[in-house]
């Protein structure tokens, strides 16, 4: 049976474009796209584009095209075959249909840095210019935990709570991702949409507060649970760290990743892991302190792409 490429704005499915990436993911131990993407898939985001690869009525191949609204002409591009369809010739297609629908600086997403992946990216010119590592260490048995919790003086821990600290941690979060391409530009309705997400836990978003003012939020902690599935266990999830500017240097970001590795260790679950760019050597440094080591690798491909 032929399969037949589809371009179109927005996306059609996104319930079906869902199911297709828990299907690789499962398969490859990779999200083939991120949580943002996700979001901005079920949210119907203005702007997005999708070209979509159809088998005899099934989804088995898709591909987002995500605009970004702050740099002309610059489009964030994430790519997935079906893993029972690949080998055909399916991402090959998708990837010329995406090079004829765009014209500007693509930035690819390689989730796994698969070598299919690095094929297409060397076919279309595309070279890696990121890499984000994700870092695993176990929690189940393990002798160091519960880590030690060294708060700043002033300060105090507490759980996030909805309807009442978004634009408090919005505050917080544009300032110590400031220079971050995609956590820094995060809104309140970005927020909101994960509040909505079945994984959103709200014990587990963990803020540094002023001791005299619980609303004043110097920091945060925003751990996640991926549910068990297909015989994997639950993961924990260093889902976002961040801390205030006036903060640094007091080791309030060190205390509070330890406060919520300990959260995730009470919820019986086996690992914990977390994203970080290869080029935070700061980060990296503490993260491997606190007994996380290199699992999987994901990397940005960038170019042009033009006439």
């Amino acid at each position: 049976m032929a399969v037949t490429i589809f371009s179109q704005d927005g996306i059609t499915d996104s319930a079906a474009v869902s199911d297709l990436a828990q299907r690789a993911a499962r398969a490859d131990g990779d999200p083939p796209f991120s949580d943002q993407t996700l979001v901005d898939v079920r949210s119907a985001k203005a702007g997005l584009r999708s070209v979509t690869a159809v088998q005899d009525g099934a989804l088995v191949g898709a591909a987002v095209i995500n605009p970004d609204p702050d740099q002309a002409s610059t489009f964030t591009v994430e790519l997935v075959v079906d893993p029972e369809h690949r080998g055909a010739g399916i991402g090959t297609a998708l990837a010329r249909e995406v090079r004829g629908q765009v014209e500007g600086t693509v930035e690819a997403w390689a989730h796994g840095n698969h070598p299919g992946a690095q094929r297409l990216a060397e076919t279309y010119g595309l070279s890696s210019v990121r890499d984000l590592y994700r870092l695993k260490r176990s929690l189940r048995g393990a002798s160091d935990l519960p880590l030690p919790v060294d708060l700043a003086e002033g300060l105090e821990i507490r759980p996030f709570e909805v309807d009442r600290d978004e634009n408090g941690w919005l505050r917080v979060n544009s300032q110590a991702f400031s220079e971050h391409p995609e956590q820094g530009k995060m809104t309140l309705d970005d927020l909101r949409q994960r509040e909505a997400e079945d994984w959103f836990d709200a014990p587990g978003f963990l803020l540094a507060v002023r001791a005299e003012d619980p609303q004043d939020i110097q920091g945060f902690h925003w751990t996640k649970i991926h549910p068990a599935s297909d015989g994997s266990p639950a993961m924990g999830e260093v889902y976002a760290v961040g801390i205030s500017p006036e903060q640094q240097g007091r080791g309030v970001g060190k205390a509070l990743t330890a406060a919520g590795i300990n959260y995730l260790a009470d919820q019986d679950l086996e690992d914990v892991m977390l994203y970080v760019d290869g080029d935070n050597t700061a980060a990296m440094a503490l993260y491997e302190k606190l007994g996380f080591e290199r699992w999987h690798l994901d990397v940005m491909f960038r170019g042009e792409i033009t006439g």
